[in-house]
């Protein structure tokens, strides 16, 4: 191989390098793009976690109050057949 092979053999290596070490750097910057974007989402799930809590615990007493509703009808309409 004489000297213009081997400039070439060199000039492929380095451009093969940079190829790795550009798309190396892309990936980087997508990762870190989600990365920024996955915290954006865990923050507004965790603004929206006493929101929810708040909602579930409304409807908790929601469905005690219709039982406790439901058990008195039960019992006024129960009484009214013994008694009727």
């Amino acid at each position: 191989m004489d000297g213009s092979d081997g400039r070439i053999v060199v000039l492929v290596v380095i451009a093969v390098i940079l190829f790795a070490v550009g798309r190396r750097f892309q990936r980087t910057m997508d990762t870190w793009a989600g990365w920024g974007k996955a915290v954006k989402a865990a923050a507004d799930a965790a603004a929206k976690i006493p929101g929810a809590r708040s909602a579930a615990w409304a409807a908790v007493r929601s469905m005690i109050m219709i039982g406790l509703g439901a058990l008195i009808l039960f019992a006024v309409v129960a009484n009214a057949i013994r008694f009727g």
